[in-house]
């Protein structure tokens, strides 16, 4: 794989339910008591504040960046979300025009898309850039084309995560149901002499060789699924094309190949 705009991928991390961390997942050892995320990578007071989305996250993050050995004060992430903290929002304009309770400010900073990318920002102490952004069952390749693109100018590691809770149903009402999901790359200029667990590019004109049905469809339903297709492909040093959507998005491919052997 040497097409222009190919890229390294360095570090992993992601967050499922009974899978907290790349090591179990691998291993493909359930672990019952690990149905919350806990958000260590978050300091004590943004812990307390954060939602079980933002947990996940900031510890994906985490165990990304530490797996890459970047500097977390500096390398710049950007967090892909389709519905963010929607059950946040909701909760509380219920409050508000149902129960006609005042919005409290310390809530409602925490139901903005933004707030897992701030979060994490803030327990880092992390200088350098950092975004959220949306675009539905394409969140995943929109997140990792931003990320490449950061890549190729900047010539520096960037951090790519996406991750959705369940969505409530009075946002979605009519879509199969989904279980949370997180999951995230360090991204770093592709060099065949440098270290590196695949390499990585997107495309939109390549047939999928790597189908998501190995997936459960709690999983599959997510819209971040094709992010953790891409974990799940480089952790079993798999080669091939696979889906970045689950079938509703416009049809964006993860190219991925794994680096050399350990």
């Amino acid at each position: 794989m040497t097409a222009a705009g190919t890229v390294a991928i360095t570090g992993l991390g992601l967050w499922v339910p009974g899978f907290p961390t790349t090591a179990a997942w691998a291993a493909g050892t359930a672990d019952a008591e690990a149905s919350k995320p806990i958000g260590t990578a978050l300091d004590r007071v943004n812990r307390r504040r954060a939602s079980p989305l933002d947990r996940a996250l900031a510890d994906t993050v985490a165990a990304a960046m530490q797996q890459a050995g970047v500097d977390v004060t500096t390398v710049p992430v950007v967090i892909g979300s389709s519905i963010g903290e929607a059950a946040t929002m909701i909760g509380l304009l219920d409050e508000m025009w149902r129960h006609h309770t005042p919005m409290s400010p310390a809530d409602f900073t925490m139901s903005v898309h933004n707030a897992a990318s701030g979060l994490i920002s803030i327990s880092n102490k992390n200088r350098g850039m950092t975004t959220s952004l949306a675009a539905d069952h394409d969140t995943p390749a929109a997140a990792l084309l931003e990320g490449i693109g950061l890549v190729l100018t900047q010539h520096a590691p960037v951090v790519v995560a996406c991750g959705d809770e369940p969505a409530p149903p009075t946002l979605v009402q009519h879509a199969p149901p989904w279980s949370m999901l997180t999951a995230a790359v360090v991204l770093a200029p592709f060099a065949e002499a440098t270290p590196h667990l695949a390499r990585l590019r997107v495309t939109l004109d390549e047939p999928a060789t790597l189908p998501l049905d190995r997936f459960e469809p709690m999983l599959r339903n997510n819209p971040q699924i094709g992010l953790l297709g891409v974990v799940d492909a480089v952790l079993r040093r798999t080669a091939g094309v696979l889906p970045l959507d689950n079938g509703s998005g416009r049809g964006y491919r993860a190219v991925v190949a794994p680096g050399p052997a350990p």
